[in-house]
């Protein structure tokens, strides 16, 4: 086979760093009414943007390496994190079907874009599959895996397509992936032919993108038309999954060569049109949305017949959202704080503890009422902070596994509010733990579980360590009556603006679960000015004859103050 390389990357980096990488930081999504799940703190909050964007084929949202926003597309235009379109992004595909027609009831396919880093700072490559017009009695023939490079420092940092629409492939195919190699800096790109048992792999490195290189393995999930499934790669990049909504393959993976093995094949019992599956965050356990989006389902990685290990965990409840649209199992997300994100319609359901076998996990159905419906909702997102494989033949680069410690915190059981979880979402691979649970008490587990003598606030600090490092992750975790995150996972973080205020303050909830929080405006005497129940997104409060001066407001979730802040009211 001839070999190709494309010089997409520009410059030699001689060093290369693994900290931060928090490209998964915010999602975005919705379609003409976005919003944001911003992960920055756990749990993550949801809000509205400002922006009327509509997610078609491709759905991507990029932040940079330390987690701040910075661009967005549905394959058809790149926007910034201002909302504004980048210099030459728009109509990165005009002959595309998608793009062409604007309609989101002919978005058959998934087609999730695949984002990386491209080395330089600012600088990153985005792959997406594109339609060409016309369309033909089979038309995933004429589908093309293009990349589009996009520079954020140029154009006075409002960002720039510096190269569009550039063709990779031609064919017929399922929707891209990556995958770290294993010397911890090049990216494998890998992606299924949807005709036959074959797969293309390439290799980003500093000097551009070489490949393509072909592999002819057997794929239970080829059904030559469009596909409407997923595809990803467990957190260690050792195996990969496909839900091709008919049936779902999973492989071994071999991050020094991109090569698959050992394929096995997993039954699904019914079609499902969504192609939800993800792995658990430790590699043991497979999540996959089964019974045409009614079920959702655990297998066992480690049983010697992965297959006859399925337990169901949970049953779509009936429940029809606002849009008579069925809330039901939708595509999975894993999260930065390792919680599994199923979308649902104008809902998210919710897998606290996926690393549990059985019903352990624990599976909650429209945990958070989202702003508006999603069409496709789910973005796909490549583990960034997959170190190398240290040791490996591979391992040629230097780069070690340097630990980044974090940390989220859970009430598990409101009956015992003093009995907090501990679960380790550390990166880059630590082998000890320490942690300080700020009350004069210490652990060495990994996710431990730890009672309090008394309410109260506590800094709490983990060290997580291997060989190579050792860092150190402090927050502080509440812990008594106000601190019922299992409760409520996205515990309202409201915006009130503009600050300072003339006559009308705004109140924006980032999700809103069941129960009208309560908004308390004050003065500086403790004197209350406004009591009012939130119930939408956002609120807009009149106050046009307020004196000017210094307020304090109160956020109250059944009856618990969860939020507070000043306001300023001008003159």
């Amino acid at each position: 086979m001839r070999y190709t390389f494309f010089y997409l990357g520009f410059f030699f980096l001689p060093t290369f760093s693994l900290i931060a990488q928090k490209h998964d930081n915010i999602w975005m999504n919705g379609n003409y009414n976005n919003f944001y799940i911003d992960f920055t703190e756990f749990p993550p909050s949801i809000y509205p943007v400002n922006s009327q964007y509509f997610f078609a084929r491709t759905m991507t949202f990029m932040s940079n390496a330390e987690g701040i926003p910075a661009f967005y597309s549905n394959g058809c235009t790149i926007q910034n994190a201002g909302h504004e379109l980048l210099e030459n992004g728009n109509l990165l595909l005009p002959s595309d079907y998608f793009c062409a027609s604007n309609d989101p009831t002919m978005n058959y396919s998934h087609g999730a874009g695949v984002t990386l880093p491209n080395f330089l700072p600012q600088q990153y490559i985005m792959f997406s599959i594109t339609q060409d017009l016309p369309l033909s009695p089979q038309p995933c023939t004429v589908s093309r895996l293009v990349a589009h490079h996009i520079d954020m420092t140029a154009s006075q940092s409002q960002g720039e397509v510096i190269q569009k629409a550039q063709e990779i492939l031609t064919g017929c195919f399922q929707e891209p992936t990556a995958n770290r190699h294993a010397n911890g800096r090049d990216w494998w790109i890998l992606m299924g032919d949807n005709q036959q048992g074959r797969f293309f792999r390439w290799l980003l490195t500093p000097q551009g993108l070489k490949g393509p290189w072909e592999q002819i393995i057997e794929n239970p999930t080829v059904d030559g038309h469009w596909y409407c499934g997923w595809s990803e790669f467990s957190p260690d990049g050792k195996r990969y999954v496909i839900h091709g909504c008919r049936a779902a393959a999973l492989y071994d993976f071999d991050r020094c060569t991109g090569l698959l093995s050992h394929p096995l094949l997993i039954n699904i019992h019914q079609p499902t049109y969504n192609g939800g599956i993800t792995f658990s965050p430790d590699n043991h356990l497979l999540y996959v949305v089964d019974k045409n989006n009614q079920e959702l389902v655990q297998y066992n990685l480690e049983a010697n017949d992965v297959d006859s290990s399925r337990i169901l965990l949970a049953t779509w409840d009936g429940n029809i959202d606002s849009f008579n649209m069925p809330t039901a199992f939708g595509y999975i997300q894993d999260g930065p704080d390792e919680k599994l994100y199923v979308w649902g319609g104008t809902t998210m359901h919710l897998v606290d503890f996926p690393n549990r076998r059985g019903l352990a996990c624990h599976v909650r159905q429209r945990t958070i009422e989202l702003p508006g419906f999603c069409f496709g909702p789910s973005l796909y997102y490549p583990h960034y902070r997959l170190g190398p494989i240290d040791g490996s033949s591979c391992d040629t680069l230097g780069i070690d596994n340097h630990p980044a410690a974090l940390f989220r915190y859970d009430l598990e059981d409101t009956l015992a509010p003093l009995q907090i979880t501990f679960t380790d979402v550390s990166s880059y691979l630590p082998t000890a733990w320490h942690w300080d649970f700020g009350d004069g008490t210490m652990s060495q587990d990994t996710n431990p579980l730890h009672t309090y003598a008394q309410s109260g606030a506590y800094q709490v600090c983990l060290i997580a360590s291997n060989v190579y490092a050792a860092d150190t992750f402090c927050r502080q975790v509440v812990v008594g009556s106000t601190s019922a995150l299992h409760e409520l996972p996205a515990l309202p973080q409201a915006r009130v603006l503009p600050n300072p205020f003339s006559g009308e303050l705004r109140v924006q909830l980032p999700a809103l679960v069941g129960v009208a929080p309560q908004f308390v405006l004050s003065d500086l005497y403790g004197r209350v000015v406004l009591r009012t129940a939130l119930r939408d997104f956002e609120t807009t409060l009149s106050l046009p004859g307020l004196p000017a001066g210094v307020y304090v407001w109160q956020l109250f979730w059944q009856g618990v103050q969860t939020q507070q802040g000043k306001v300023v009211r001008g003159e």
